[in-house]
């Protein structure tokens, strides 16, 4: 069994304490009530006659309900039932570069916990559209296949890290060779390729992937980071004395720096834009409009599993308790013939008292 909505737990959990609290403090408001209005302890005994059992009742039915109300909010499911579901949205898949440079520092905390933010942002927003994940360095694999489970998304993207990769370097031709292979499959919704990189291409099949590529009719947009000037990348090291960075076969350490032109050639062959989230990620804000503006394609349907609901049954059991909470009588119900015999006895003690006054 699991819950649909889990994540609101906290909130629920925080109002049924409240009404709780509530319902606790109206008890001995109620009780101090009465001892105010009643002190004598006979006189509250027959005006309150009841049966202390009926009392207790009601309250455990009561906060019987307030648990109940708080399952029926979370939506509790079990089970499995098969639904027809129409094949319309949006698929966008992610090229997420995690090369060694992207472990450079010019941009806080570094590129690569920069382009993790942006790839964040976007599976965030694009709410009902799957979303999949492609890293590369010297080549491309796809992490994640295209799903609207954010939470498995989301996984696979904080596991991501240059060691995710067996081979080092940085080829964006891979990338978007693997995306290929993902989107050139039967056509079932819009369809929208991310590239987030530092544009440092050691490969030089970027143009040739991209050639191929363009035969899908699928819009290329490239998210650019890092900075221009160059900097250098720092390698994990066990020397308390520094960083240890990254140097080639001579032994000068390496600077890496962002390739603007071939990010810019990139985007602009397919129709897509180029957006530096250096400082901001309002490209990635312009990116999600542009894919939440397109037209959604609709091909057939096809069977999904999904968990059944069962919130019906404690909605049902809440509705059972609310009303036994309201038929059952806290105090004792008298018959018309009772209440009317103490009505006589009461005015013919009066008429005797009227008749035969006391005197002091």
């Amino acid at each position: 069994m699991d819950f649909a909505n889990l994540k609101y737990l906290p909130y629920a959990g925080i109002a049924a304490i409240l009404v709780m609290m509530l319902f606790v403090a109206y008890l001995f408001w109620k009780r101090a009530a009465l001892l105010r209005l009643l002190p004598n302890a006979s006189v509250r005994a027959r005006v309150l006659a009841g049966s202390v059992g009926a009392a207790w009742l009601k309250n455990a039915l009561i906060i019987t309900a307030i648990i109940l109300f708080v399952i029926v909010i979370l939506r509790p499911r079990w089970g499995e039932e098969l639904r027809e579901a129409s094949a319309e949205g949006v698929d966008l898949l992610v090229a997420l570069d995690v090369s060694t440079s992207m472990l450079a520092r010019d941009i806080s905390p570094s590129r690569l916990d920069r382009a993790k933010d942006a790839v964040r942002i976007l599976a965030g927003e694009l709410r009902g559209d799957r979303v999949g994940l492609v890293l590369f360095a010297g080549e491309a694999f796809l992490q994640c296949p295209l799903t609207a489970d954010m939470e498995a998304f989301n996984m696979f993207l904080n596991a991501a890290s240059p060691a995710s990769v067996r081979i080092q370097g940085t080829d964006i031709g891979a990338a978007i060779d693997m995306a290929y292979r993902v989107f050139n499959r039967r056509r079932m919704t819009s369809r929208n390729f991310v590239i987030i990189t530092d544009g440092e291409d050691h490969e030089g099949k970027t143009q040739a992937a991209i050639e191929k590529f363009k035969e899908l009719d699928v819009t290329v947009h490239v998210l650019g980071v890092g900075r221009e000037s160059g900097e250098v990348i720092p390698l994990a090291s066990d020397d308390p004395s520094g960083d240890v960075y990254q140097k080639d076969g001579s032994g000068n350490v390496v600077r890496t720096k962002r390739n603007d032109d071939l990010l810019r050639r990139l985007a602009d062959a397919t129709g897509g834009a180029y957006y530096d989230i250096n400082s901001s990620f309002a490209g990635v804000y312009r990116i999600i409009d542009k894919i939440s503006t397109q037209e959604r394609t609709r091909d057939g349907v096809h069977l999904v599993k999904q968990k059944k609901e069962r919130y019906q049954i404690f909605a049902l059991a809440l509705a059972i308790v609310l009303m036994a909470e309201l038929l059952i009588a806290e105090r004792k119900r008298h018959s018309a013939r009772k209440v009317a015999e103490r009505k006589t006895g009461f005015f013919a003690h009066l008429y005797g008292r009227l008749k035969n006054p006391v005197v002091s």
